[in-house]
């Protein structure tokens, strides 16, 4: 079964509304900024010296770890030895499609929402195996189009998903390397609860009784940016998901902290390159393409 690597693309956003699967061998890569999707994503990491650092947690890999980032995440790798080839596999999935897989009883969903999920998954020899032949699997059905190239990728991604549910909760056997401060951690949790108050240095500083400096100092040790870029891309993400509940673009704002609408306006173009409005439209056009395209295989098989 022949594999081939994709050329790799710093795009941020999914054009397919069920999953996307690559599989990178790089040199010389460079890092890639704090960043968020508007999707889950499956990181398998195969080779290279990396560490990955998600909501102010470092986590140094070894290869056969999994990484489970939802969409509220935000995250980033850090290389180690940029000399070292660079090896993964990176599984986006759309959470409503991994929704349609699920059943009452068996939410695939849940490792990437669950309150005591698991981020980063350190594999068996037996799990390794099983999760990567499942990608290269599903790798190879990327360039298929013969019989049941339709069924068999949701049926790889069922066992996928629930295998990678399994082993989240299931009792540590391997423990992996974190590093992480218990300070930034109580204080990101603050900031998620609190994105539509008032959220700067001074009040942090006071609200957990240090210097601001200091914290100033941890936070960006942590989460690799500064406090303010942090909170502003965290009330973004809060502000796509109301924007797609039906909120009023015009009211959203408000409920994730921003002082006027002209703050949130400039803060969302200048993160995605589109207006809040283009957001919304060009979401929709994809989830009526995606409707029309399953209506079209409905009638079908029909």
């Amino acid at each position: 079964m022949s594999k081939h690597k994709n050329d790799y693309s710093n795009r941020q956003h999914m054009y397919r509304m069920d999953y996307e699967l690559f599989y990178y061998k790089d040199m010389q890569f460079k890092n890639v900024s704090l960043h968020h999707h508007d999707f889950f994503e499956v990181y398998f990491f195969v080779k290279g010296e990396v560490s990955y650092q998600i909501e102010g947690r470092n986590y140094h890999l070894v290869p056969g770890d999994i990484l489970l980032v939802n969409h509220k995440e935000l995250h980033q790798v850090l290389i180690e030895n940029p000399e070292h080839y660079y090896e993964r596999y990176v599984l986006w999935l759309n959470k409503e499609f991994i929704k349609s897989l699920s059943s009452k009883k068996s939410d695939l969903t849940r490792c990437f929402l669950d309150q005591e999920k698991k981020t980063l998954l350190r594999t068996s020899m037996e799990n390794h195996q099983l999760i990567r032949g499942i990608l290269d699997k599903l790798h190879y059905q990327n360039a298929e189009d013969g019989f049941g190239a339709d069924l068999l990728p949701k049926a790889l991604l069922t066992e996928l998903m629930i295998e990678l549910n399994r082993m989240s909760f299931e009792e540590d056997k391997l423990q992996p390397q974190v590093k992480k401060n218990q300070l930034i951690d109580s204080v990101i949790s603050y900031i998620n609860e609190h994105l539509e108050e008032e959220i700067n240095m001074d009040q942090l500083a006071a609200e957990f009784f240090i210097s601001k400096y200091h914290l100033s100092r941890e936070f960006k040790k942590y989460t690799g940016t500064t406090l303010y870029r942090f909170v502003v891309q965290k009330r973004l993400i809060k502000a796509k998901g109301l924007i797609l509940e039906g909120n009023p673009i015009t009211s959203v704002y408000e409920e994730c902290g921003f002082g006027d609408y002209s703050n949130f306006f400039r803060a969302f173009k200048n993160e995605y390159g589109l207006t809040p409005k283009e957001f919304l439209s060009v979401m929709e056009k994809r989830k009526a393409s995606e409707d029309q395209h399953r209506y079209k295989n409905i009638a079908e098989f029909n």
